[in-house]
Order: structure tokens, then C-alpha cells, then sequence
């Protein structure tokens, strides 16, 4: 696969990762501030054990054609199938970050589900990961558990960017409340590290027909 591909996708999920690891905490504490009130909010969302995804179900073949697709999209290689756009579907997105070196920090933590045009995003959050960017929290509460999350992501052009946004959110089930969601909903997930300059080679992003279509600049998707 091509450098420039797989680093491209890496930002994009790293950047849904991370920002929604940022969010969460930063929601949590805006909601159920203070010590206690923090025990009782990780007692109700907060899992003992990660949560297990699926192997890929892609073989040898369909893992060659993805990355010849890949290269077509992303240097202009691969004869016929060179295009201004890129169709994946949920089991390819997985397959890469599953198997994909590149991708070997965040594999157990996100999957991606596409069901006709919508995006679902399951994360399995580490709160040891929170130990790190906050020091200050009680480290027992964080230690050893995680944050296993649902969501559903809605993906926006304006003609100058495009943005990734929470559309819903269940944590453990339980549909995370209204005022945590409104202070999330806002942000756009794609705008995390380098994505910002990355995504400037990016006309389009939608997801139609079971697929998240990428699309060039000054190309339109049907």
C-alpha cells in the first residue's frame, strides 16, 4: 500500500481516536465534575475488560485488490483502476486496521461498522490512556479499565473541508446524556494533529451505499 494512503487513513482514525478520547474525559468531568460524582460516572460507563472485535474476514486476494485500489487513489497507479474517487467498505477499513503495521498502537481499540449511509464507530478506550493526559485524576479509578463506545458518525462538506461529527453515542448501553453530547457534537474529529493539511487533498468524504467514498478535488461522487 501506498506510504502516502496509509499514512492518510492512519491520521484519520487516529484523529477520530484521540479526539474522542479527549472529549470523553473532558465531558465527564463537565458533567459529573468533582471526585466522587467522577467514581459514580466511571462506576455506570467504565468496563472491566476491552471490548473483542471480529477478525478480518478479507483473504489474500481481497487484501491485494485494496491495496492496488489504494495506490490508484492515492499516486495515480494501477492502470485502469486510477480514479478520482475511493469506495471502502466497512470490512476493508477493518482489514487495514487490523493487519496494517501502521495501524499496530490502535488495532484493539476501533472498528468501523457502514450500514447503507450511515458510520458507526466502535472504540474500546484504555482509561490508562487518560492516566497519561491526566495526571492529576485518582489513578485506582483509571487503572486497568475502559471506556467501550458507540457511535454514530455524520460526515459534512462545505466545499473548502470537510468534517467528521458525532451524530449519537451509547456507553455500556446507556445513551449518553444530552448535555455531555451537546459539548461534542461540535467538533469536527478529522481536524485532530495533521489532519488539517492532509485532508486540503480531499474534496469529499460520504458514506452511500454500504461504502465511505473519498473523493478528490473538483470530482463529483454519484
Amino acid at each position: 500500500m501506498s506510504n502516502q494512503g496509509r499514512t492518510y487513513l492512519k491520521y484519520m482514525v487516529i484523529g477520530c481516536f484521540g479526539t474522542f478520547l479527549v472529549l470523553i474525559v473532558i465531558g465527564l468531568a463537565i458533567v459529573f465534575g468533582g471526585k466522587y460524582a467522577l467514581d459514580y460516572a466511571m462506576e455506570q460507563f467504565a468496563d472491566e475488560n476491552p471490548r473483542a472485535f471480529s477478525e478480518s474476514t478479507l483473504g489474500p486476494e481481497e487484501s491485494a485488490i485494496l491495496e492496488k485500489k489504494f495506490n490508484s487513489f492515492f499516486n495515480g497507479e494501477g492502470g485502469d483502476l486510477t480514479k478520482n474517487s475511493l469506495a471502502m467498505n466497512s470490512d476493508e477499513i477493518n482489514h487495514l486496521v487490523a493487519n496494517d503495521p501502521e495501524f499496530s498502537d490502535i488495532k484493539d481499540k476501533i472498528r468501523f461498522t457502514i450500514e447503507g449511509s450511515q458510520m458507526k464507530t466502535q472504540l474500546s478506550l484504555p482509561m490508562d490512556d487518560f492516566k497519561k493526559m491526566y495526571p492529576d485524576l485518582p489513578q485506582g479509578m483509571l487503572q486497568g479499565k475502559y471506556i467501550n463506545t458507540d457511535a454514530v458518525i455524520d460526515f459534512r462538506s462545505t466545499g473548502k473541508s470537510v468534517g467528521a461529527y458525532v451524530k449519537s453515542m451509547t456507553i455500556k448501553n446507556k445513551r449518553v446524556p444530552a448535555s455531555l453530547l451537546s459539548n461534542i457534537q461540535g467538533r469536527n474529529l478529522l481536524e485532530a494533529g495533521p489532519l488539517a493539511n492532509r485532508l486540503k487533498k480531499i474534496g469529499d468524504i460520504k458514506i452511500q451505499n454500504g461504502n465511505i467514498i473519498f473523493t478528490k478535488p473538483g470530482s463529483i461522487t454519484k
